[in-house]
């Protein structure tokens, strides 16, 4: 779904879905898209976001408190889908909910290219594989600083789309004190596990240095989601996001060049 163009590395932006925002989401896909960004990952808000910092936390439940439902993240694919690939990220609970095949076949339906679930474990994702797989959606698997080198190789074989690999320990968005991550052995594991696969890092990405370092560890790209939440959340912040982003997509010139 998402490898180095050209040489370079590949941005993915992250955008909650919320209900109140829907008639401005052309206009900010297309503003990504001006940007570099190579797809999009559209969230959609949950009760309890346990993967997610005090910045995206607070957009879920401001998401929530507007209304936001099933039928306005299909809606969101449709319309970002036209412009950039799409891949969801929802947790496991509003998935089942719907039942899991009929949730994974209206999400391929609505234009999704993949799908990540941050609190599915390498252990349960068979269901999900045998739904996804015959409606070409990618199930996108993610792999967290400490896991041993043999489960990274089998969570890196299994992922399809791109491996989502996190960049230290903690929630998205900002966090103070965190513990540095070898990114540089866990991508090497990574590509011996699957040559072709990309890996894209992400939490804590957020600017062009925060991006340059990732990307130095090898990595074919990052996903930047509270610096991008920030943005919106603020007056006119969609006419900021391309010029921003281009600082971030600058980073990713650096490195490969």
């Amino acid at each position: 779904m998402a490898a180095r163009q050209g040489g370079r590395g590949v941005v993915v932006p992250y955008v909650l879905v919320d209900r109140r925002r829907l008639r401005d989401l052309p206009a900010t896909i297309d503003a990504l898209r001006r940007g570099g960004a190579a797809a999009v990952e559209l969230g959609f808000p949950f009760s309890d976001p346990i993967a997610d910092g005090p910045v995206l936390a607070a957009a879920h439940d401001r998401a929530l408190r507007h209304g936001t439902r099933w039928r306005d993240l299909l809606t969101a694919c449709r319309i970002a889908s036209e412009r950039l690939p799409v891949a969801v990220m929802t947790y496991a609970n509003p998935l089942w909910h719907r039942g899991l095949d009929a949730s994974i076949g209206a999400l391929a339906a609505a234009g999704a290219s993949g799908l990540i679930v941050p609190d599915l474990a390498l252990e349960e994702i068979r269901p999900f594989e045998r739904s996804a797989r015959p409606r070409e959606l990618e199930l996108v698997l993610l792999a967290a600083p400490g896991v041993s080198a043999d489960r990274l190789a089998t969570i890196a074989h299994r992922s399809r789309g791109f491996l989502y690999l996190v960049s230290r320990y903690g929630t998205t968005g900002r966090t103070r004190g965190s513990s540095p991550v070898d990114l540089t052995s866990m991508v090497r594991i990574a590509r011996r596990a699957a040559p072709h696969l990309p890996v894209l890092v992400g939490f804590g990405v957020r600017d062009r240095a925060s991006a340059a370092l990732a990307l130095a560890s090898g990595a074919d790209g990052v996903i930047v989601g509270s610096a991008v939440e920030e943005r919106l959340a603020r007056p006119r912040g969609v006419a900021s996001l391309e010029r921003w982003l281009r600082g971030i997509g600058g980073a990713a010139r650096t490195v490969a060049g």
